[in-house]
């Protein structure tokens, strides 16, 4: 491009004689291109190239820069190199590398909490930065609250399902996981309050109905599931209690047939018991003895059997029983006999018995059949004995 020097006009060949615009000649001076403007405009250019890259190396070369690419870039093994090299021990590097790893956490937390990152991703972003080892208790922390988010976000998701199939105290069991921090807590407990009084109503109405036939145990079973649901509910509550009294006294009822129904059907029972002194001046000699008259209730003959045996003070509380000829002293006694030859219908044990050590200071006692061998090689467990034992055993005279 060329200019006329009168009028300043650019639009001009480089062979033109005179200015097209005001008519004057050009001199040679006029037809020659402004080198210089170009030159200085293009040298401006390379200036300002060669200062953005020098300023581009600068910042890429910085460590901050470096550390943070690298963690953003999962590359944990050279943003650990960076920091341990460059950072650490500068205290105002590591100020703004901890800001750096705080505001990475929170980021990950928040784009989890508006679902923009799934678990996984935000799981393994937080144990990227928690391998760093640079604040590993707040990385450590956020770990926690993604996981108990997604736990939360797990448990409204079960109960919506568990709702859908009519399964309400599961419903609920699940709902109440859903925490506070999750965006479906104030939806969760608007459905617990909405289902718990349904399933309280159906739970009490069933109850009632086993209650009528006395079917307790099923009845204080569904109240117990129910208020794990509604724990604090008064009215659920008290009919458990109605109920568990209820079922005791059916339960010692049965439990008093079935006593007798045991003691009345015993095959070979304990008739009597009681202390016999033999002597009272030479007791190394002539020993005290527990004495236990037996009765065979059956038609077959009784080879051998063991008998238990308690023993109580003058007052009727429990006394410790020691054999004569050794072994530790315990409240059970238990005493074996060979060889009794107990014919069908007879008795055994008139003046025979257990020897017991000196100052055993036991006034009653009481004794039961606990097993038997018969002659054909049967055996027989008495029923009666566990329930006897139970009743009395440690527990003073009735």
């Amino acid at each position: 491009m060329f200019k006329c020097s009168k009028c300043g006009n650019e639009t001009l060949e480089e062979d033109s004689l005179f200015c097209k615009k005001c008519g004057s000649k050009l001199s040679s001076d006029s037809t020659k291109p402004d080198k210089r403007k170009k030159f200085w405009i293009g040298g401006s250019l390379a200036s300002l190239l060669l200062i953005g890259v020098a300023v581009t190396i600068i910042i890429l070369n910085n460590p901050m820069t470096k550390f943070k690419r690298a963690v953003q870039g999962n590359q944990v093994s050279e943003a650990t190199s960076v920091y341990n090299q460059n950072i650490k021990g500068d205290a105002e590097k590591e100020k703004k590398a901890d800001a750096f790893i705080t505001d990475e956490v929170t980021r990950i937390q928040e784009e989890f909490k508006n679902n923009k990152l799934e678990h996984q991703q935000a799981i393994a972003s937080l144990e990227t930065l928690k391998k760093l080892e640079v604040l590993k208790p707040s990385v450590e922390a956020a770990v926690n609250n993604v996981n108990q988010l997604n736990e939360s976000r797990t448990s409204f998701k079960k109960g919506q399902e568990y709702l859908a199939n009519k399964n309400v105290k599961d419903a609920i069991a699940e709902l109440k996981k859903v925490i506070k921090e999750d965006q479906n807590y104030a939806q969760a407990q608007e459905l617990i309050s909405t289902h718990t009084t349904e399933y309280k109503t159906a739970a009490l109405k069933d109850a009632e109905q086993f209650s009528d036939s006395q079917d307790y145990d099923k009845a204080i079973g569904i109240l117990s599931d129910a208020l794990v649901v509604a724990p604090n509910d008064s009215d659920m509550i008290a009919k458990k209690s109605s109920f568990q009294k209820l079922n005791e006294a059916k339960k010692a009822e049965e439990r008093k047939k079935k006593i007798e129904e045991t003691k009345s059907s015993q095959e070979v029972s304990a008739d009597h018991a009681n202390i016999v002194i033999q002597s009272t001046e030479y007791k190394a000699l002539y020993p005290d003895m527990i004495q236990v008259v037996v009765r065979n209730n059956t038609d077959k003959t009784v080879k051998s059997m063991s008998v238990s045996m308690l023993g109580y003070d003058s007052n009727g509380f429990p006394v410790k029983i020691e054999f004569y000829y050794g072994g530790s002293a315990s409240f059970e006694f238990i005493g074996s006999a060979e060889s009794v030859n107990i014919i069908p219908k007879g008795t055994y044990g008139k003046n025979r018995g257990w020897k017991i050590r000196e100052g055993h200071g036991i006034k009653t006692v009481l004794a039961a059949v606990k097993e038997v061998e018969y002659y054909d090689g049967t055996k027989w467990t008495n029923p009666y004995y566990e329930y006897w034992l139970d009743e009395n055993k440690e527990k003073p005279l009735h």
